[in-house]
C-alpha cells in the first residue's frame, strides 16, 4: 500500500483535547481541499520569544517528542539550508501507515523557514513557518501544500486531515510553551 499524508502524519498524534485546555495558545487550523491536493493554514500563540520561536522550529531532532514520529534526522548541507530525513506512523482507521520523507529545510533567522519534500510518500509537500513576535511571545504560523500519494479513498484521507489537524497543532503549540521553561541562548 502506498503511503499517505507525509505533512499530517509527520507532524503528530491523533490525540484530543478538550479545547478549554488549549485555548491559551489560539490554535486556528484551516484545511482546503483542491481537487487531489490540499492546503494548510494554521497558527498558534507561544510564549517563546522570536528566537527562542525559531529556534524552537529549528530543532529537527525535537520533532521525535511528537506522537507519531518514530525518526527524524537533521543534516546540515549549508549554513541555511538542512535536509531533514523523517518517519512516522500513523492509524488510520484499520489502517497503519508507514511514512517515510526526505525534506530540504531553507531557515530564514529569527523570521522562519520554508520546506520541500525532495522525496518521499507524497506526490507534492512543501510550506513555510513563520514566527510573528507580539506581546505574549510569538505567533507561529504554518501554510503547507499536500499531494498525497496513497491508494487509500481521498475520503478517507480527507476525513483524517480535517479531523487530526487542529489537535496535532495544539500538541506543538504546548511543546512549544514545555520549551519556554528550558534555557534556549538568543543572540
Amino acid at each position: 500500500m502506498k503511503k499517505i499524508i507525509t505533512v499530517v502524519g509527520l507532524l503528530i498524534c491523533q490525540s484530543c483535547f478538550a479545547d478549554g485546555d488549549f485555548d491559551r495558545f489560539n490554535v486556528q487550523a484551516k484545511v482546503i481541499r483542491q481537487d487531489d491536493t490540499f492546503l494548510f493554514a494554521a497558527s498558534y500563540q507561544t510564549p517563546l520569544t522570536a528566537c527562542q520561536a525559531y529556534r524552537y522550529l529549528t530543532d529537527y531532532e525535537a520533532a521525535k517528542k511528537v506522537p507519531g514520529v518514530t525518526e527524524s534526522k537533521p543534516t546540515r548541507i549549508s549554513s541555511n539550508k538542512v535536509l531533514v530525513e523523517r518517519s512516522a506512523e500513523e492509524k488510520i482507521l484499520f489502517f497503519t501507515v508507514k511514512l517515510h520523507t526526505l525534506i530540504e529545510y531553507t531557515e530564514h533567522p529569527i523570521k522562519g523557514t520554508e520546506f520541500t519534500q525532495i522525496k518521499g510518500d507524497s506526490k507534492r509537500f512543501s510550506g513555510k513557518w513563520f514566527v510573528e513576535p507580539n506581546t505574549l511571545g510569538s505567533v507561529i504560523r504554518y501554510e503547507g501544500v499536500l499531494e498525497p500519494d496513497s491508494h487509500l479513498p481521498m475520503f478517507v484521507i480527507k476525513y483524517f486531515i480535517e479531523n487530526s489537524l487542529e489537535d496535532r497543532f495544539k500538541i506543538m503549540a504546548k511543546l512549544s510553551a514545555e520549551r519556554k521553561t528550558i534555557e534556549v541562548a538568543c543572540n
